[in-house]
C-alpha cells in the first residue's frame, strides 16, 4: 500500500511537471508569434495605419535659464 501512494504522488508530480512545462512553451510560442505578425508590415516598410498628413512637432521653448 505504501508503494501505491509513493507511485501516486510521484505521478501527479510528474504529470504536474509535464503540463506546467507545456503550457508555458505555449505561451512563449504565442508571444512569439504574436510579436512577429505585429512587426511584419513595418519591417516591410509599410506605413502604420492613421493620419499621417502631418507630423508631430516639437515644442518651441525659447526661454533659456541663466
Amino acid at each position: 500500500m505504501k508503494d501505491k501512494i509513493i507511485f501516486l504522488i510521484i505521478g501527479i508530480l510528474l504529470g504536474a511537471i509535464i503540463s506546467t512545462g507545456s503550457i508555458y512553451f505555449y505561451t512563449l510560442t504565442t508571444v512569439s508569434n504574436n510579436q512577429n505578425t505585429q512587426q511584419s508590415p513595418q519591417m516591410l516598410g509599410t506605413p502604420p495605419s492613421g493620419d499621417n498628413s502631418t507630423s508631430p512637432s516639437m515644442p518651441n521653448n525659447n526661454s533659456q535659464s541663466n
